[in-house]
């Protein structure tokens, strides 16, 4: 396994643009910055896009504000599983509150942006491109992975969804997108198959627009191959649970060798 090295100023210059950004956000960049340039790590981000109630998840019992607008719904301390005397964990959050006393879990507060506009689709396209009130089209995944990887690699980056995410949107990189492993091929008729899988098939084109749509022809029937390969052949004694979100096909694809390191 193999990865690029790159130092942090530019590395959170590639990734976080020139945008200020508040204190929380600066703490996460670091993180990331560690995380994405050391050896033999694969970054894997696990997008929650439902309504979780925050503050009742990791809740502010000591602060009389919490139960001041939330008299009903509030959490009382007894019932919590505390951390300090400020906060506590939600009472079903018991794995949570593990990894966080092992030392293999970090929270952080108040992530937002300056001049909210209160539109969840603005704020979902600020979220994915960590640059607010930019334009930025360029999500901040993809800009990780170019700055980590300048050279286009194939299986780089890997959005598991049944749509590409802005975030992993790249200047240089086209992310593997798919949902479900077993059904990741080309959809075509009968009759096109054939023409297209010669498509595939085909070297030498002098003309460049052609040979760059039959070079991401063959990208994507070969990154199809290698999901629907690593999917086949996974077999783990990992419970992942009631919701797995996802997780078993990461780790099919991390033990499949994919993405690539």
């Amino acid at each position: 396994m193999k990865s690029e090295f790159i130092n942090r100023r530019t590395l959170l210059g590639a990734s976080l643009g020139t945008i200020a950004l508040g204190r929380s956000s600066k703490v996460w960049a670091q993180s990331l910055a560690q995380v994405a340039a050391a050896q033999d790590r694969i970054l894997v981000v696990v997008e929650l896009s439902g309504g979780n109630d925050g503050l009742n998840t990791l809740v502010p019992y000591g602060d009389d504000t919490y139960y001041r607008h939330r008299p009903t719904l509030g959490i009382r301390p007894q019932r919590l599983l505390k951390l300090d005397d400020h906060f506590g964990w939600n009472s079903g959050m018991t794995g949570f509150d593990r990894l966080y006393k092992d030392g293999k879990l970090a929270v952080m507060h108040g992530c937002g942006y300056e001049q909210p506009s209160f539109s969840h689709f603005t704020s979902m396209a600020y979220l994915h491109t960590a640059a607010p009130n930019s334009g930025e089209k360029y999500g901040w995944v993809g800009r990780l992975g170019d700055a980590l990887q300048p050279q286009p690699t194939s299986n780089l980056i890997v959005n598991i969804d049944t749509a590409q995410s802005l975030a992993v949107n790249s200047q240089i990189h086209v992310p593997v997108v798919f949902d479900e492993p077993e059904r990741f091929v080309r959809k075509t008729s009968f009759q096109t198959k054939s023409a297209l899988d010669a498509v595939t098939r085909f070297e030498g084109d002098p003309n460049p627009s052609r040979a760059y749509l039959r070079e991401a022809a063959q990208s994507a029937v070969q990154a199809s191959a290698l999901v629907r390969e690593a999917w086949a052949r996974y077999r783990t004694p990992t419970d992942y649970g009631i919701v797995p979100i996802g997780l078993p096909k990461v780790a099919a694809l991390i033990d499949a060798g994919l993405p690539t390191r």
